[in-house]
């Protein structure tokens, strides 16, 4: 054998060392994840919020209460109120594929000097925290166990492309021309809509022309976000990116049957359009459902009810309308033992309503009411087929305090600029408004946007309202 020979056939040998000890180590690591999801000791839990819910904020918050218990405020979680939780650590998350949640960014904005917000989430990630617990035992006293609350976190836009799954190009398109009827969308692109609606299916597509409609209808969705703060916006990716998906609806397909539909040409308008669709549908939907929601046990959905509230009846109706929409995404029931290891079920799913720290503590119950009944309807299929629905109301980070002037209650905080502020909240009514004169109530009184409490840093606490009592929820069967 040559010199050549024997250099090529060591470097082989090595290539195939270094396959043997990484397989080794992928088997290993599976084989602790089967036996941590069949003893009950991994419990996985998928976080999502709508637009300027505060998801970075929970996440960072959370993981900080639970690594410092000597420090954080949690009487409404047994184990910190019982002192049996000794510390969390945080973890790569294991087999996911995911880039890790960047916490330690995360924290260092909101203990900065100004304390700033963290970014808001653009893509998926995925962590995990190892909770050490101590355990009580009659027989043989104490010692202690760990829960690992695997944690994966996505953008709340994508949540809104989920019912693609059930329908074709001619069925978005029909609900879309209704959605844009509708008088929450109305007057904010006049001239697209127009466009829009004088597309002929059976005309030559001219890419060119569809190219610029889809870089209108982007901004439309933007603005139906940024001006009249509406949630449900399909394709949710386009909030989010620049890419070019092309997805436009055709919002008058009279005169059309689905087989003539189905009949025309390739170059046509029609099925143009109804390519990019599949293909948004087939490379980003389908893909995010069997690459995330088929690990999950638990999801939570954050929700900033006061922002929507204070915008008006058509941006709550909106919601309401992304709830009933979304509602059969999950699937339900209990996991069996089995299935705990192939295909998990959402045995548990909470929504929360963040920023309660822009309304006096007399209206947090309020809230949590106010949203729960937006839930009662969308949800009522899932409740029957036994998946338990639970509601809160919280601050990840508490920015506010109550305080009496003039004989008044007031929040006193600090808006993003940093200045010194105090004000009054409009009453926070448990039942939705049932007449525009009602609806008046809220006109133009929007809570102030706040800063982080400065400070944090150097008490070693982030404050916070009942993000305890959510953590019971989540996980207080389960420790």
């Amino acid at each position: 054998m040559s010199e050549r020979d024997a250099s090529f056939d060591s470097r082989r040998g090595r290539r195939v060392k270094h396959r043997l000890r990484r397989l080794h180590r992928e088997v290993r690591d599976k084989s602790l994840w089967v036996a941590e999801r069949l003893l009950d000791r991994r419990v996985c839990v998928g976080i999502t919020g709508l637009s300027g819910a505060g998801k970075s904020t929970l996440l960072t918050s959370l993981i900080y209460q639970l690594s410092h218990p000597q420090k954080a405020q949690l009487p409404g979680f047994a184990p910190a109120l019982n002192g049996d939780l000794l510390g969390a650590e945080l973890k790569p998350a294991l087999d996911s594929g995911l880039p890790p949640f960047d916490y330690e960014q995360c924290l260092a904005a909101l203990m900065s000097q100004p304390p700033r917000w963290p970014e808001s989430t653009r893509e998926e990630s995925a962590m995990e925290l190892h909770i050490h617990l101590r355990r009580r035992r009659h027989l043989t006293g104490r010692d202690t166990k760990t829960l690992i609350l695997e944690l994966r976190d996505y953008p709340g836009e994508w949540l809104m492309d989920l019912p693609l799954l059930r329908m074709d190009y001619r069925d978005w398109c029909r609900h879309q021309a209704h959605l844009i009827g509708t008088d929450s969308r109305a007057g904010l692109a006049p001239q697209l809509i127009s466009e829009l609606a004088a597309l002929d299916p059976g005309a030559t597509a001219q890419p060119a022309r569809l190219e610029a409609l889809w870089q209108d209808y982007r901004q439309f969705l933007l603005d139906c976000r940024g001006q009249r703060k509406l949630s449900y916006l399909q394709p949710g990716r386009a909030l989010l990116d620049r890419e070019n998906y092309g997805l436009v609806p055709m919002l008058d397909l009279r005169g059309y049957s689905s087989e003539q539909l189905e009949a025309l040409s390739e170059e046509t308008n029609y099925q143009f359009l109804a390519q990019r669709y599949r293909d948004y549908v087939r490379k980003r939907v389908v893909p995010f459902v069997e690459n995330h929601f088929r690990h999950l046990d638990r999801q939570l959905v954050l929700v900033d009810m006061i922002g929507t509230l204070f915008a008006g009846e058509q941006a709550l109706d909106d919601m309401r309308l992304a709830f009933d929409h979304i509602a059969d995404t999950f699937r339900y029931g209990q996991s069996g033992f089995l299935r705990k290891l192939w295909r998990p079920r959402v045995d548990r799913l909470l929504f929360a309503a963040t920023k309660a720290d822009q309304v006096l503590a007399a209206d947090h119950d309020n809230l949590r009411q106010l949203l729960g009944q937006q839930l009662l309807q969308a949800f009522a299929g899932a409740r029957h087929r036994g998946l338990p629905l639970y509601c809160e109301a919280i601050a990840a980070v508490r920015c506010s305090n109550e305080g009496v002037r003039n004989g008044r209650r007031m929040l006193m905080g600090h808006d993003l600029e940093g200045r010194y502020l105090g004000f009054e909240n409009a009453e926070i009514c448990a039942q939705v408004p049932r007449d525009g004169e009602a609806w008046n109530h809220y006109s133009g009184t929007a809570p102030p946007q706040l800063r982080p409490p400065a400070g944090m840093a150097a008490g070693g606490c982030i404050p916070h309202i009942r993000v305890d009592a959510l953590l019971n929820l989540l996980l207080g069967d389960k420790v």
